[in-house]
């Protein structure tokens, strides 16, 4: 029975997949800022954030930044023409780990909104040497609208 179930939702899927396929479309992105020091603390979980306006992106990069000397400044981006994508990992209790935004799908049916967003985390090995602090990693793009 399990194997059934898994051929008509593999089937319902690519049917799906074939229908919207012609609306799907891989997009290139460009890094603005890759680490493992995020001070936002908003959500202790692994999430995404979007951000399509000047205001938001102010107020994040105050949080994200919060504490670090010197300041960094803020990264500009014409919203007119673009959008960020930021992925935030969850707060670690050690160095090693890492967050990567890998591909981005589109959806052009839906004003160009992200489809699907491939992520790849790594984590250190059990034998690995690596800093005793509190890391939080992140990968923040740059979209074009």
């Amino acid at each position: 029975m399990k194997t059934v179930l898994n051929l008509l939702i593999a089937t319902s899927l690519l049917i799906a997949t074939t229908v919207y396929s012609d609306t799907i479309k891989k997009i290139l992105f460009e890094t603005i800022d890759r680490g493992a020091g995020s001070k936002y603390e908003k959500n202790n979980k692994q999430h995404l954030i979007e951000i399509y306006k000047q205001h938001d992106w102010k107020i994040f990069w105050g949080q994200h930044t919060n504490g670090t000397f010197p300041s960094p400044k803020l990264p500009e981006v014409d919203f007119q023409n673009y959008f960020i994508v930021i992925a935030i990992d969850e707060i670690r209790s050690s160095g090693g780990y890492t967050l990567e935004v890998k591909e981005i799908t589109i959806d052009t049916a839906l004003e160009n909104r992200p489809f699907r967003i491939t992520l790849q985390a790594e984590q250190p090995g059990s034998a690995s040497t690596t800093t005793n602090a509190l890391t939080r990693p992140y990968h923040i793009v740059r979209i074009k609208k």
